[in-house]
């Protein structure tokens, strides 16, 4: 038996090209109900993560294979209203896993922009380099090497040390790349 949520309303959805094999109930809370037309009882349906967002599994009219669908998508087509322009569905909380109705909302691609440059994790990792082969520790060590008045390794042996190109090398003395990074005392 499924115990509903306080105020859980349960909402009946179907897609044109789904199969008529299957029924199912989505809730505002973001729950999905799945009921086989040879069962008689309502199953909660499992979900995975696609991309960080949940989706159901669901099968196509005339066909054995399925198909998956995001439950943010499903809860937003039934429980909010929507413009035409409007395509895309945000996640108030900017948490994927949260589709309540009421953390949804539909959006255009500018709407959808200006929420995304409000996003924590997005502003948390903005200073960040992140597909870098080096790190600020490895950039300050390569700086100390070239600019050693004493040096006697050549510019090349450095760059094959670190793993990175003569030319970036060359780019991180001139302070093209890494100009940021100060050597230590």
């Amino acid at each position: 038996m499924i115990v509903n949520y306080r105020n859980e309303v349960w909402t009946p959805y179907k897609m044109e090209s789904w199969s008529d094999e299957d029924e199912y109930l989505i809730s505002n809370y973001g729950r999905i109900k799945r009921k086989k037309v040879t069962e008689d009882e309502w199953q909660l349906s499992k979900t995975s993560l696609v991309g960080g967002y949940p989706s159901f599994w669901i099968r196509k009219k005339g066909k054995s294979r399925t198909s998956s669908s995001y439950v943010h998508r499903a809860v937003a087509n039934i429980y909010l209203k929507k413009r035409e322009d409007q395509k895309f569905v945000i996640h108030l909380d900017f948490d994927k896993t949260n589709n309540e109705a009421s953390n949804l909302k539909w959006a255009n691609k500018e709407e959808l922009k200006q929420h995304h440059t409000k996003n924590p994790e997005l502003i948390k990792r903005k200073g960040e380099i992140k597909y870098s082969k080096l790190t600020e520790g490895r950039v300050r060590m390569i700086k100390r090497k070239i600019f050693d008045p004493n040096r006697r390794t050549r510019m090349r042996l450095i760059a094959k040390q670190f793993g990175i190109s003569e030319m970036q090398l060359y780019r991180i003395k001139s302070g093209e790349n890494w100009g940021h990074v100060k050597i230590d005392g």
